[in-house]
């Protein structure tokens, strides 16, 4: 089984106070997309690897990915939002590769057991997602009066993460089906919704976080340490 790794990187580090690339801040003395190309490494024997930059900082990134002994790994341009990334990264995935996983750059602490759960459950039916319950009550609100609209039921909602795991074809063929709308899509599992091919949930970890906010810093650093 061939499955190719996308992980777009382009991301701003605005709500971590940094000016700098969120993939390219600086955590326990690596790259932030070091720490997590590692981890995806030792997870998965993947087909190929691609990383999505900005267009201005390809040489930034082929020179830092090599300088951390990871210079097998493709990096490409993106587009101008993370869905228009994700469509130029599975354009560029080899015919070898039938299969296409798809993972943040700034979820560092992807695992080995989480990938193969995922990779299981997306070959029964084409797509699959990690997914962890929501714990808290959630209300819908008015978002121009900020009033309570109804309390959901917490029972049927999850919060995706990634990695996401989808057979090539379909994803392309969702791509062809969607036109534009695809790019308006949060993530890659939302390509789906209303179609014939159920995403399958795949319980994912707490401490699969998206280092979003300093203090998602200091945990994946906490994390780190009692690994």
């Amino acid at each position: 089984m061939k499955i190719a790794a996308i992980v777009p990187a382009a991301g701003q580090g605005r709500r971590l106070k940094t000016r700098r690339l969120k993939a390219l801040v600086s955590v326990l003395g690596r790259p932030l997309i070091v720490h997590t190309l590692r981890s995806l490494k030792r997870s998965f024997h993947f087909h190929e690897i691609i990383v999505i930059v900005p267009a201005d900082r390809l040489e930034d990134f082929k020179n830092i990915l090599k300088r951390h002994a990871l210079g097998a790994v493709r990096v490409i341009p993106g587009g101008r939002t993370r869905a228009e990334s994700v469509k130029n990264g599975v354009k560029n995935v080899s015919k070898v590769s039938q299969w296409i996983l798809v993972h943040d750059a700034a979820r560092p602490w992807v695992n080995k057991h989480l990938v193969h759960q995922l990779i299981r459950s997306a070959k029964k039916t084409g797509a699959a997602t990690l997914a962890i319950a929501v714990t808290s009550t959630v209300k819908r609100v008015n978002a121009n009066q900020q009033k309570i609209v109804r309390t959901e039921d917490r029972d049927s909602l999850v919060l995706t993460q990634t990695p996401q795991v989808f057979k090539k074809s379909q994803l392309i063929r969702r791509y062809q089906v969607l036109g534009p709308k695809a790019l308006l899509a949060t993530d890659e599992a939302a390509l789906f919704d209303g179609s014939r091919i159920k995403v399958s949930v795949v319980p994912g970890d707490e401490r699969n976080i998206k280092i979003t906010t300093p203090q998602d810093v200091d945990l994946f650093k906490f994390y780190m340490g009692r690994k």
